[in-house]
C-alpha cells in the first residue's frame, strides 16, 4: 500500500509543471462530450439569429364568420377552415350533385334538423355546419370517425364501428385531415388540391 501511494505521488508530482504551464482553462474539453466547466452553450435561437421561430398566423377567408360558428361549439378553427375547403372551397354558393349546399355543404333536411333557414347564409351554414361536426364529435370521439360521419351519415358509421369502404368518403376524411395539417403547419389554401403535402424541398 505504502509503494502504491508513493506512486501516486510521484506521477502528480511529475504531472504539476504540466498542468501549471497549461492551466486548466487551456484544456479543450469539448472533445470529451462538453464543457467541463459550465459555460453557456450555444442554443438554437442563437444560431438562428437569436430570433424565435414563430408560424404566420392563419390567413383564410370568411376568418371572423368561421371563428364565431368553431368557438361557439369548441371546435379548432382551423378544422373547421379545413371541412370548408374540402366541402365548398370557400364558395358560399356551392351546390353538390346531391342537393347539399352552401360552404359547409348541408343538405335541406340535415339544415332543418340544425334551425338553420337558408343554408346559403354565410354565418347560418357556418353555425350549421360547426354544430352537426361537433355532434359527431361528441358522439364518436375520434376524429376520423366524426369526418366520416360528417360525409356519410352517422347511422351508417355507428353500424360499421369504422370508416365505411367508401372511396368516396375515404378520400374525404384524407382530404380534411390533410388541410387540417396543411393549416397547422401554417401553409394556408383554397381548395383541397392545395391540401397535398409538398415534397422535400419543394
Amino acid at each position: 500500500m505504502v509503494r502504491l501511494l508513493t506512486a501516486v505521488a510521484g506521477l502528480l508530482l511529475a504531472a504539476g509543471p504540466v498542468l501549471a504551464q497549461t492551466g486548466a482553462a487551456g484544456i479543450d474539453w469539448s472533445a470529451a462530450g462538453g464543457d467541463l466547466f459550465g459555460r453557456p452553450t450555444v442554443g438554437p435561437a442563437a444560431v438562428m439569429g437569436g430570433a424565435a421561430p414563430r408560424l404566420p398566423e392563419l390567413s383564410q377567408p370568411y376568418m371572423d364568420a368561421i371563428a364565431r360558428a368553431a368557438d361557439r361549439h369548441g371546435l379548432d378553427r382551423k378544422l373547421l377552415h379545413a371541412l370548408v375547403i374540402v366541402e365548398s372551397a370557400y364558395r358560399p354558393d356551392a351546390v353538390s350533385a346531391a342537393g347539399a349546399g352552401g360552404l359547409t355543404q348541408l343538405m335541406p333536411g340535415t339544415a332543418a334538423d340544425l334551425g338553420v333557414r337558408n343554408r346559403f347564409d354565410i354565418q347560418q351554414n357556418l353555425s350549421g355546419g360547426a354544430d352537426y361536426l361537433a355532434r359527431q364529435l361528441l358522439r364518436f370521439g375520434d376524429l376520423r370517425l366524426a369526418l366520416a360521419a360528417y360525409n356519410a351519415g352517422p347511422g351508417r358509421v355507428a353500424r360499421l364501428g369504422r370508416v365505411p369502404d367508401i372511396e368516396e368518403t375515404r378520400n374525404y376524411v384524407a382530404s380534411v385531415v390533410d388541410c387540417y395539417l396543411m393549416l397547422t403547419a401554417g401553409r394556408g389554401g383554397r381548395s383541397a388540391r392545395d391540401c397535398r403535402a409538398r415534397e422535400p424541398g419543394s
